[in-house]
C-alpha cells in the first residue's frame, strides 16, 4: 500500500503512520509483518521529518511518526503497490501520469474511504491473499466513492486550524479503509472519528523547536490505545 501527497511530510506521512499501526493492531499476527505500507511525495524534500503538528496528531491516535523521513516518488514504488491512495485529485493524476496502468488501483483517500464506508466493516482477513483480494475489489466498486472524492487540506505553512482540518478530513476515511481491509472494529472507528472531530482536538501544546529531529522508536510490541482520552 502506497500513500502519496506533495511533500510527504504531512498528509501522506500521517496516513502511512496510521495505516501501518492499524495493520499491526488488527491483522493476524502472521499476516501483519507481510503488509507493507509506504508513502512518498511528488515533490518531496527528501530526508525531512514529519512536521511537528502532524506528528502530534499521529501520536494522539496511538501511532508513531518519529522515524518518518520524506521520500520522493518513483515508478517502482507505484508499480509495487497493490493499492495507491492519494491526498488529492491532482496527486492521483500525477501518479497515473507516471504509471497509467495503475488506474484500477489508485484512489484519493476520500474516494477509497467512501467506498469502504459503503461496504462497512469486515472481519480481519485470514491471509495476505484475502487482504489483497479486498483491495482489488475496490476497483469494481469505484462508483461507491464518487460522492466522497475530493482533496484533503494541505496544512504546510499554515496555522493550527489547517492541521486540524487535515485530520478531520483524512482520518475518518482512513479509519473506514482500515475497518474494511484490516478488520478495525466499528466502535474503534467511532472513537477515532470522535477524537479528531472534537471541538478541542489537538491543542498542539508543548511542541519542541521547529528544528527538533524526530527519533526512531524502534521495535515495539503490538498495542492498543483508547482514542477518546487525552491522558491515555
Amino acid at each position: 500500500m502506497l500513500v502519496v501527497c506533495t511533500g510527504n511530510i504531512n498528509r501522506s506521512a500521517l496516513a502511512e503512520a496510521l495505516l501501518r499501526t492499524w495493520a499491526d493492531w488488527y491483522l493476524p499476527t502472521d499476516a501483519a509483518p507481510r503488509v507493507v505500507v509506504t508513502s512518498a511525495g511528488l515533490a518531496a524534500p527528501a530526508g525531512q521529518p514529519m512536521r511537528r503538528r502532524t506528528r502530534a496528531i499521529v501520536e494522539r491516535l496511538g501511532a508513531d511518526g518519529g522515524s518518518h523521513r520524506a521520500v520522493q516518488i518513483d515508478e517502482a514504488a507505484i508499480r509495487a503497490a497493490d493499492l495507491v491512495l492519494t491526498a488529492d485529485v491532482a496527486h492521483r493524476n500525477g501518479v497515473l501520469g507516471l504509471v497509467p496502468s495503475k488506474l484500477r488501483s489508485t484512489f484519493t483517500i476520500r474516494e477509497a474511504g467512501g467506498i469502504a464506508a459503503r461496504l462497512g466493516p469486515a472481519a480481519p482477513p485470514t491471509s495476505v491473499e484475502e487482504l489483497r483480494a479486498r483491495t482489488v475489489a475496490f476497483a469494481d466498486r469505484r462508483a461507491l466513492g464518487a460522492s466522497a472524492d475530493g482533496d484533503i487540506t494541505d496544512p504546510q505553512g499554515r496555522d493550527d486550524d489547517a492541521y486540524r482540518d487535515m485530520a478531520r478530513e483524512e482520518v475518518p476515511p482512513l479509519a473506514s479503509i482500515a475497518a474494511t481491509l484490516f478488520g478495525m472494529p466499528g466502535p474503534e472507528v467511532e472513537a477515532i472519528v470522535a477524537t479528531v472531530t472534537a471541538a478541542d482536538a489537538f491543542p498542539f501544546e508543548g511542541l519542541g523547536r521547529p528544528g527538533d529531529a524526530a527519533g526512531s522508536s524502534g521495535s515495539e510490541p503490538r498495542r492498543r490505545r483508547w482514542f477518546g482520552r487525552r491522558d491515555a
